[in-house]
């Protein structure tokens, strides 16, 4: 599959979202706002719940200093990895100068929504394939 690319716009700005299978695995790229940059690299693997029934996913995490862009990377990459029973690895930097409270907040749900995003771009009868 060649790289999948999109984005769109949130209260921190225009989102921009890539996806590339590596062959099993997912590489998935999310930056935006101000200023796109590196700010949190995480590594998810499926594994069976804890529960014994279903997938779920362990993730590693990468933080710079000061940044809080794994809620979003880690959401993504547990998400699609559960989801894809595979490895996924997600990159993320997204910053907005100034957030106000409001803002923060509406992070708060970003991943998840971009999770969905792209588990239907990835569906196997998605025209974005």
């Amino acid at each position: 599959m060649a790289v999948d690319r999109f984005s769109f716009e949130h209260a921190l700005g225009t989102i921009e979202v890539s996806i590339e299978h590596l062959g099993a695995c997912v590489v998935v790229c999310v930056s935006g706002g101000d200023e796109p940059h590196i700010g949190s690299v995480v590594l998810a693997e499926a594994r069976t719940s804890l529960t014994g029934e279903g997938t779920s996913a362990t993730s590693s995490v990468l933080n710079r200093l000061g940044h809080k862009d794994e809620f979003v990377a880690r959401t993504v990459a547990e998400t699609l990895a559960a989801a894809l029973n595979t490895t996924v690895c997600c990159i993320c930097g997204i910053h907005k100068d100034n957030a106000t409270p409001e803002d923060i907040q509406a992070c708060a749900t970003l991943g998840h929504e971009i999770a969905s995003i792209l588990l239907e771009r990835l569906a196997p009868n998605s025209s974005q394939q």
